[in-house]
């Protein structure tokens, strides 16, 4: 009853924002709850499902096979089974590599293999971006200074290298290092976490946790960080600015870049600032991005989401959860 007044009082405040079908597919038939990891599966699949491309062999095809495809049980099977979408870009033919279109074409690839391992990362149940953590920050993770590069025991030191001098399989992370800083020195908690971030490369425990996990990631699923996402929407931003030259081709190329740019918005469940310099795909990713964050904060409020809600501290992470949703949802919505 509490849950279902406190979603009766917020629900005026997500009316009229456009909440697509997605917001409701965590729902059976007959109204038992059924858990997802994401609650923006079918938004991206309809931005996925019908890319454009520069033959038009899709609008002319046969309406009688189109129905018994549709309506085939083993195709409605595999068509279900098949979560990881691409994106694919139309190619010019017989261009010169050398050329103004090779240089295209490779920022085609480079959208296209980016893309490629961002959404198979998410279809394989991963954070697929962490806009925060940049490649040098990854690079400083994996690798260790020698032990005679300190000239005294600092934090960065403590980080690498126990008391005994012996190295650590692993570097500490920020809350680790806190508490080794507090038995130390005799810090209070709030004052050695604040040495460790500003006096070390320490990370904190969920952050360095992600960096573990793509070290460990096949190359083809292997989620982004923030260096390479950027890079993904440069790439998607110059696929977006077709040469002259086939007008098939830039109409397709620029709507399939818009609907990139609009998937990047789906598929990430904290605020961000559009990183796009177009207009056009500012546009585009800022209003998808907007939507999905309502749509997570909808179902964090409707109680859609599995939440750990057994005990005092898991009613208080659900709780935590619910709110950094909204907080997230009303910096979309500035």
């Amino acid at each position: 009853m509490r849950r279902a007044a406190a979603w009766v009082a917020v629900r005026s405040q997500f009316e009229d924002v456009g909440v697509c079908e997605s917001d409701f597919s965590t729902r059976s038939s007959d109204g038992n709850k059924v858990t997802t990891a994401h609650v923006s599966d079918r938004e991206v699949g309809r931005l996925l499902s019908d890319l454009p491309s520069a033959h038009g062999a899709r609008a002319v095809q046969d309406g009688r096979a189109w129905k018994r495809r549709l309506f085939d049980p083993a195709k409605r099977a595999r068509r279900a089974m098949r979560v990881v979408r691409h994106i694919r870009f139309v190619y010019f033919a017989h261009v010169d590599d050398d050329s103004l279109y090779g240089d295209y074409h490779h920022e085609l690839v480079t959208a296209e293999v980016l893309m490629d391992r961002l959404l198979a990362a998410r279809a394989a149940g991963m954070r697929a971006v962490h806009p925060q953590l940049h490649g040098e920050v990854e690079e400083r993770v994996f690798s260790r200074p020698q032990r005679g590069s300190f000239m005294q025991v600092t934090p960065e030191y403590i980080r690498w290298y126990g008391r005994d001098g012996l190295r650590r399989g692993e570097p500490m992370v920020r809350e680790e290092l806190a508490i080794e800083l507090m038995g130390e020195y005799g810090y209070s908690y709030s004052d050695a976490l604040d040495i460790a971030t500003n006096n070390s490369g320490a990370l904190a425990r969920v952050d360095q946790a992600w960096l573990t996990a793509r070290a460990k990631t096949p190359i083809y699923c292997r989620p982004l960080h923030a260096t390479e996402f950027h890079r993904l929407a440069c790439a998607i931003e110059g696929a977006y600015h077709v040469p002259q030259n086939d007008a098939n081709v830039a109409n397709a190329n620029s709507d399939i870049a818009r609907r990139a740019a609009s998937v990047l918005g789906t598929i990430m469940d904290e605020f961000v600032e559009p990183p796009f310099q177009t207009p056009v795909l500012a546009d585009a990713f800022a209003e998808f991005h907007r939507a999905h964050l309502l749509r997570v904060a909808h179902a964090r409020l409707a109680g859609l989401q599995p939440m750990p809600v057994t005990g005092v501290l898991g009613w208080f992470s659900a709780k935590r959860a619910r709110i950094y949703a909204e907080v997230q949802a009303r910096l979309a919505a500035r």
